[in-house]
């Protein structure tokens, strides 16, 4: 039964990664059929393991993993400092404020999909860690690829991030300190480097027309 569930959520897995490529906004259709896909990923990994701390959700085991969490989130904001092309004022107000209001939910939320959901599956599927950690890496990566040069430095970025924090899941599960370290390279990286709010693009109806506005302006 077990196997049967592994194999559904990693299917599953590839149709939420074809969906999302043809998704502008999260604020659609293709955003609810993500959203109820994600829950159906979500019952179903929860009914395979039947242990959420199996899986990250816990507070336990902060120890094992927050030191190289930290140095590893430090050293990825100094790369991406070196990276910024932006000639805009960096809004430390407004970075922190949507770090803690979406950034942080964004980020456990991709780390639950990607570490909770894919990487523990596949680790059920694959007796080889290293084979999990280049496929979830890879996989992880693919969502954020672009073929212009912004979009392949994005790539590689996300592909180093990937491989650090399903090494990080693997070694002590704890989805919610790596969701943190995900928004905070997030954060920065759409700040410093890009220039701009991702999250505000991808949850507006229209361009132009942004629903949390009054978070970020």
């Amino acid at each position: 039964m077990e196997y049967f569930l592994n194999l559904v959520i990693i299917f599953t897995s590839f149709l939420i990664f074809f969906i999302f490529k043809k998704s502008r906004s999260y604020v659609s259709k293709r955003g609810l059929v993500l959203l109820i896909l994600l829950v159906f990923l979500v019952f179903t990994k929860v009914v395979a393991v039947g242990d959420l701390s199996l899986i990250g959700f816990r507070l336990d085991n902060f120890s094992d993993t927050i030191l190289p969490s930290i140095i590893f989130s430090l050293l990825g904001v100094l790369i991406l400092f070196t990276m910024r092309f932006k000639n805009k004022k960096f809004k430390a107000v407004t970075w922190i404020i949507s770090l803690v209001t979406l950034y942080l939910a964004f980020g456990i939320i991709q780390q639950i999909f990607f570490q909770s959901i894919f990487a523990h599956t596949l680790s059920r599927l694959l007796n080889d860690k290293s084979l999990v950690v280049i496929f979830s890496a890879v996989f992880y990566s693919s969502f954020h690829w672009g073929w212009d040069s912004g979009g392949i430095k994005f790539g590689i970025l996300t592909l180093f991030g990937g491989i650090v924090w399903t090494l990080l899941f693997l070694t002590s599960p704890n989805i919610f300190l790596l969701g943190a370290s995900h928004a905070v390279l997030a954060g920065i990286y759409y700040f410093i480097v890009r220039g701009e709010n991702i999250l505000e693009r991808r949850l507006s109806i229209k361009e132009g027309k942004g629903l949390l506005k009054f978070i970020f302006h």
